[in-house]
């Protein structure tokens, strides 16, 4: 009677010798007691009440190559036919045995990817999986490649246009600057041309200045020569006095020129007035100078008297017994208007004018 035991034995002892046919079992040949424990650990059989046959151990035979320990083990041509006879003996004397897979190292993840791929049975099939694998893996490389390389040449791309938007910009802003720097130095060159002109009519005027000459004790004002007198005169004996020192009394003619006299009247600090050429003896209220020219309403500075004790009585006011002769006062030097009338007879100091002398 043949036992489980018995026929697994047969299977062992038909698997090793073609085990050890395949062309890469050199070492094999060397130990086959490990190759029949291994075999004899891969077939455990145990009983179950079903009927059936080896047919796992007839799967685990048919099967093109097992993978233990990293060594692969391929079917001999030569020994496959009395392999075959020797399983289908042992499976026609086997009844309720079952046949489990003792799965170690490389095998437990070839052994589950048979179970989940039906073809995976077919050692053709375990290539071809690792081909199709390798040549997604590298299609997906490839791909990511590609992804990269037109990512880099876009944000070049967008980096160039940026550098040139640039550059444009950068380019006008010279342009205009440029066009700038032209108008302004025109504009430059037509001022230092008018500042040249202006200097030329400058030094000419100083030149005329420097040879016009004022007599000893006469001041120099736009054209004018000047003179302030120590002594005391009525205002006739004034006129006199003026024409012999070759001038007469003042004539004012322009804010100008009654500015530049009050001043220097109102800083002598003397308590007595100067007379000017200015009167209405031939007709009260009626002002003239000594050339005869009336006076102008536009250039008048009477003393108004505001702040004094005879504030409601202007200038020119014609106290009795009379006053027809034009002076200048001490209220001068805190004001431009401080013209008033006054007695001719009353001693005061005078203001002569001349014409400068040319040199």
């Amino acid at each position: 009677m043949i036992t489980p035991t018995s026929t697994c034995k047969g299977l062992v002892d038909g698997i090793v010798p073609w085990c050890l046919g395949h062309q890469h079992t050199k070492m094999l040949r060397k130990h086959p007691e490990v190759v029949r424990k291994m075999l004899q650990s891969l077939f455990h059989v145990r009983r179950r009440k079903s009927s059936g046959k080896c047919e796992r151990g007839v799967e685990a035979v048919r099967m093109a190559e097992m993978i233990y320990s990293n060594v692969t083990f391929t079917p001999h041509p030569n020994r496959d036919a009395g392999l075959r006879s020797n399983v289908n003996e042992a499976m026609e004397h086997e009844e309720d045995v079952t046949y489990s897979e003792v799965r170690t190292g490389a095998g437990q993840q070839a052994n589950a990817q048979k179970e989940s791929n039906p073809s995976s049975g077919n050692p053709s099939a375990k290539v071809g999986s690792k081909v199709v694998t390798t040549e997604k893996e590298s299609a997906r490389v490839t791909f990511v490649s590609l992804v990269c390389l037109c990512v880099i040449l876009l944000v070049l791309s967008i980096t160039l246009g940026v550098l040139y938007a640039e550059e444009a910009r950068s380019r006008a802003a010279v342009a205009q600057m440029m066009e700038n720097l032209t108008v302004r130095k025109e504009l430059l060159s037509s001022e230092l041309q008018h500042c040249e002109k202006n200097l030329t009519e400058f030094s000419n005027n100083l030149t005329a200045i420097k040879a016009i000459r004022c007599a000893s004790g006469w001041e120099f004002y736009n054209g004018s020569c000047y003179h302030f007198s120590e002594d005391i005169l009525n205002w006739e004996q004034s006129q006199y006095a003026c024409i012999r020192e070759g001038g007469h009394l003042v004539i004012i003619e322009s804010q100008q020129e009654q500015n530049f006299i009050r001043l220097k009247v109102g800083n002598m600090n003397d308590q007595n007035n100067y007379w000017i050429g200015m009167t209405d003896m031939k007709e009260e209220g009626v002002w003239v100078w000594m050339d005869n020219t009336p006076l102008n309403k536009s250039i008048k500075y009477w003393d108004l008297n505001n702040g004094t004790h005879v504030s409601a009585f202007p200038e020119p006011n014609d106290w009795k017994p009379g006053e027809d002769c034009a002076q200048m006062g001490q209220r001068c030097s805190g004001q431009i208007s401080c013209w008033l009338d006054n007695a001719c007879d009353k001693p005061s100091k005078r203001i002569c004018e001349s014409r400068a002398v040319r040199s």
